[in-house]
């Protein structure tokens, strides 16, 4: 049995109502229409949530749903891509500072430098092609996916990190002096590789948008 239809039984068993059930779970009503009529899932977290209020199995759930199973494991690739994309961000930020220091050291360092730039532009440009195959899903649905994301509300954490970087991009264009832009140019690319790592927290959970 699918999982929207599981959680749809049981709630009727129960005798509760979707709204009833969104207070219990700390969800949107929408969020609890959309899991029973099987146009989203939510997140390993929420899901055993739903097991404990539901009393149903974390396996039982799972077992029939090959769609669920894929969601979740989605989820998991997304979190890699997205810890390795911050590592990223944040090596290139270090190597950006250093670079100053030991560029007139050696031609080797020069070459080195251009050569990490080109893959950190090519890696920039083509993140977005690259990524559905590390998600194991189609280019049409990861596209689709992001024009839902973009009407995701932000936490609390992703408001003040964007705050932030906004100041330091503000402090990269008044700045006259070379060293503390250095200095600012870094710290955006760490803070951007932050955000990435530490992405699930940047977004408000199971809002509606993200349904």
């Amino acid at each position: 049995m699918k999982f929207s239809t599981q959680i749809k039984i049981q709630r009727k068993k129960l005798g509760l109502t979707q709204s009833v059930v969104a207070k219990k779970l700390y969800v949107t009503r929408q969020t609890i229409s959309n899991w029973e009529q099987g146009k989203s899932y939510p997140d390993l977290n929420t899901l055993v949530k739903i097991s404990d209020f539901y009393q149903i199995s974390i396996d039982s759930l799972l077992r029939e749903d090959q769609d669920l199973q894929e969601f979740l494991e989605q989820g998991k690739a997304y979190n890699a891509f997205s810890i390795f994309r911050g590592l990223f961000f944040i090596m290139y930020g270090i190597f950006f500072l250093m670079f100053d220091y030991i560029s007139d050291s050696s031609s080797i360092i020069d070459v080195c430098g251009i050569l990490f730039a080109i893959v950190f532009g090519v890696a920039i440009l083509y993140g977005e092609h690259v990524k559905p195959f590390f998600l194991g899903i189609s280019k049409e649905r990861y596209h689709r996916e992001k024009i839902i994301q973009c009407y995701r509300k932000s936490s609390f954490i992703g408001k003040a990190l964007l705050f932030l970087a906004i100041i330091i991009m503000i402090g990269m264009m008044i700045s006259n002096h070379t060293d503390t832009a250095t200095y600012l140019e870094t710290a955006l690319l760490v803070l951007i590789g932050i955000m990435n790592i530490f992405h699930r927290y940047m977004w408000k959970p199971n809002a509606d948008a993200d349904e």
